[in-house]
């Protein structure tokens, strides 16, 4: 069962739409930048629903923000690690924390589809000089929360990341876009932001069991399957 209608439930609809052992709880507030507590609430009165009337295992998508020493005091980050205690609070939880999902959207408030959209009109904006992302495929978390599942007890809770293996920073994003694009970005320094320190070993792991490569060139490959030009 899936709880949901955007990019990540689009991502689980083929695995887990049929499914009625396990909901994918993949709904609720997706903008990093949120900061109003009425969205925070809605979200939590729909987890709180779905748990109620769903006795199987629950998978509610975190974020790693959660642990990023740059953004974990945002009322958005406070507001994930709340949701994670209370699907953590009962049996059979899962959290699956996330950094930047890619895939096919239409939402504007991604960081991806930011920059492409800023890069392909010739728009200007600013980057963190120091800043890092990383970026995993919808697809990608799919495939290997599926496969978490499979090889975890059915009634044990558990809290997890999926990540790809390398953080880029927000220059060599935009170099990026910009071959893909075969266009110039217009943008400012500022000399902000930091490092990003995300443990995703264990679903390296698991990646590399079912022959997904989230290793070396993976930021670029994953952009051009959904940015370059046909």
């Amino acid at each position: 069962m899936i709880v949901g209608r955007g990019l990540l439930a689009r991502s689980f609809a083929s695995r887990f739409a049929d499914r009625h052992d396990t909901l994918i709880f993949a709904s609720g507030v997706s903008n990093s930048g949120e900061t109003s507590a009425s969205e925070f609430e809605r979200e939590f009165q729909m987890l709180r629903a779905a748990r109620r009337r769903h006795s199987g295992r629950l998978v509610y998508f975190g974020s790693c923000s959660v642990t990023d020493e740059e953004r974990r005091h945002t009322p958005y980050a406070r507001h994930k690690l709340a949701m994670e205690q209370f699907v953590l609070g009962g049996n059979r939880g899962i959290v699956v924390r996330l950094p930047q999902v890619v895939g096919h959207t239409d939402n504007p408030n991604t960081l991806t589809n930011f920059l492409y959209n800023a890069i392909r009109k010739g728009e200007r904006f600013s980057i963190w000089e120091h800043a890092e992302r990383n970026l995993i495929d919808a697809n990608d978390v799919a495939a290997i929360t599926e496969a978490v599942i499979e090889q975890l007890d059915p009634a044990a809770s558990r809290v997890f990341t999926i990540a790809s293996e390398r953080s880029v920073s927000m220059r060599e994003l935009v170099f990026i876009f910009e071959r893909i694009l075969d266009q110039d970005a217009n943008f400012d320094v500022q000399d902000k932001g930091g490092r990003l320190h995300i443990d995703a070993s264990f679903a390296h792991d698991v990646a590399r069991r079912i022959g997904l490569d989230l290793g070396k060139g993976y930021a670029e490959r994953l952009l051009r399957k959904y940015y370059g030009r046909s």
